[in-house]
């Protein structure tokens, strides 16, 4: 899906036999993506500016932004996908069947180390074949040295960091993570109940009141969405409340303290260190490398840039 948009001819990097990266950038958006993968491959976006959101047919949303790692395998369970521009990170693209000997020679240097690629394709099906990773401390860890790199090393760095991940959801601490079956009707009552959560972001959402709506009792509630989502429901409406400032944040002039209402913080000071903790910069100066970003990619534009 991104690999076709990714980098221009040349730019990619062959770190092993079946795995390549670019550094991804699309200055203009939104820009719908093409729902489009080969079969048995796979896409890791180390997203550092901007955001993807991929549409599932059920109408529910995942959306990768900056500091987080946007897992793709299967695209058909998805309706629509887009990116929110300036789009900026490293592009990891994979072809399972190339990569296989470089993994098995990768474990092998490591003491045989166990990696279960079956239980991450299981992990990744009952996700829908998209998962977003972080923030997690891996993810933070993972950010924070690619920072520190050329910018000609963080292709190879983000394929290595994609092999750990891949051993990271092989673990069975990850397998119990896998979410039951669920019924239909549970099903719809957890999207309608999403959906109205996405649509009053500056009100306070308990799970009382969420269950309620759902017509569930509040361990059933709490227990199914996790299935569903992956994410409890206060992390998963924390993420949100983070992604919409962050959006807000690029899109408008409202002040820091305007946002943080709305998107449900009473305290400014709540706010900054929630986003922060998601983001790891500040409301003032994300919105600042939002502004230089723009006028990068302007300044680019009318000079004839191109991206890389």
């Amino acid at each position: 899906m991104l690999a076709e948009l990714g980098g221009k001819p040349g730019s990619w990097t062959q770190v092993m036999p079946g795995a390549r990266a670019c550094l991804f950038s699309l200055e203009a958006g939104p820009l719908p993506l093409p729902l489009r993968l080969e079969p048995l491959h796979f896409e890791a976006l180390f997203c550092l500016s901007g955001s993807v959101t991929l549409t599932r047919r059920d109408g529910s949303t995942l959306t990768a932004g900056a500091r987080q790692v946007l897992l793709i395998t299967d695209l058909s369970g998805l309706s629509a996908a887009g990116a929110d521009a300036p789009l900026e990170g490293v592009l990891v693209a994979v072809d399972a069947r190339g990569a296989r000997e470089s993994l098995n020679t990768i474990c092998g240097l490591l003491g045989n180390l166990s990696l279960d690629t079956g239980q991450v394709r299981r992990w990744m099906a009952v996700r829908g074949g998209c998962a977003v990773e972080g923030p997690t401390d891996w993810s933070r860890a993972a950010f924070a040295n690619l920072d520190r790199l050329p910018p000609g090393e963080r292709a190879r760095w983000c394929v290595w960091k994609s092999v750990e991940l891949l051993y990271l959801l092989s673990t069975p601490e990850r397998a119990a993570d896998a979410p039951p079956a669920l019924n239909r009707e549970v099903v719809r009552a957890l999207a309608e109940t999403r959906r109205y959560m996405e649509g009053h972001l500056d009100e306070q959402l308990t799970i009382p009141v969420l269950s309620r709506r759902a017509c569930l009792s509040a361990t059933t509630f709490k227990s199914a969405f996790r299935a569903l989502y992956g994410r409890p429901v206060h992390t998963w409406l924390r993420e949100k409340r983070m992604e919409r400032a962050a959006e807000l944040l690029r899109r408008t002039d409202k002040s820091v303290l305007d946002i943080s209402q709305a998107v449900g913080f009473a305290s400014p000071s709540q706010f900054g260190a929630n986003f922060l903790r998601q983001f790891g910069v500040t409301p003032a100066k994300y919105r600042k490398m939002s502004v230089s970003a723009e006028i990068t990619a302007e300044t680019g534009r009318q000079g004839g840039g191109e991206s890389v």
